[in-house]
């Protein structure tokens, strides 16, 4: 499978400080990548170096377009982002408003914003959240209608940083489900995580520590790996030990977060 971005002899540095030095990574195309980090691992200086908050040139390769301040405008169209990094993440009161904004910007007429609109908030079962002031939203909603906004110009890429960690497990697992039935139809997702629960699907995992990629496995194969997990500072969520020490004695056939799908395969 062809790489639908790659980041190539990254370098990067503040007032002599240096914090990528020679940094690569590729991400998939239609894939479902996850790079997973503690606070101030690098992770969000990562995502704005990749969504050209951050200035970088010909660093960044998406679509076979390569960031530069010539291409810039054209490199960002391809690329949606939804971070929590934003203490004040909206524009606008209502969220319906919120919503028509950027496709408003796009010169798009109000018919095909209205379809646009809400085509995405059915699909994400958000049709009760679309006449709400954003302020009286709770932090999971928040969070599913900035990954709504990153998704509504139709990006090739979506990136998002740290943004289930706002959610609960139920709104976790509904929209990462929701997410992967759009990789199937060409999206591809770049999760920028500090969230072990929010990686279990993902196609390949990358471990950010100190800047550095550190390690590129598989959610399974990671997740055994506990003393390592642990020594780079995460906490094990119970589901995900127990399943692991599960599948490690062969008494259920994978991984699996849902402690009724585990009970099913222990007894089947």
């Amino acid at each position: 499978m062809s790489s639908i971005l790659s980041i190539n002899n990254l370098s990067y540095e503040i007032d002599n400080k240096i914090f990528f030095d020679n940094f690569n990574i590729y991400v998939e195309d239609k894939s479902f990548t996850s790079i997973i980090g503690i606070n101030r691992s690098g992770k969000t200086m990562l995502t704005k170096l990749i969504c050209a908050i951050i200035p970088t040139t010909d660093k960044c390769i998406l679509d076979g377009i390569y960031l530069n301040k010539e291409k810039v405008l054209k490199y960002i169209t391809k690329i949606g982002i939804a971070t929590n990094d934003f203490k004040s993440p909206f524009l606008f009161q209502k969220v319906k408003d919120e919503l028509f904004y950027p496709l408003s910007n796009l010169g798009y007429s109000d018919n095909k914003i209205e379809k646009i609109v809400n085509k995405q908030i059915k699909y994400f079962n958000m049709e009760n959240l679309l006449d709400k002031n954003t302020y009286d939203l709770t932090d999971g909603e928040k969070s599913k209608l900035l990954v709504v906004l990153a998704l509504i110009h139709n990006p090739k890429l979506l990136v998002l940083d740290d943004i289930f960690s706002d959610m609960n497990k139920e709104e976790e697992q509904y929209m990462i489900n929701k997410l992967l039935e759009l990789k199937k139809h060409g999206l591809t997702i770049l999760n920028i995580t500090s969230k072990l629960s929010s990686i279990y699907k993902s196609d390949k995992v990358f471990v950010l520590n100190n800047y550095k990629i550190e390690k590129e496995t598989s959610f399974d194969e990671l997740i055994k790996d506990t003393k390592y997990l642990e020594k780079l500072g995460f906490s094990i969520p119970f589901e995900i030990e127990l399943s692991s020490k599960l599948a490690s004695c062969n008494a259920i056939d994978n991984i699996s977060l849902n402690i009724e799908e585990m009970g099913n395969m222990l007894w089947k």
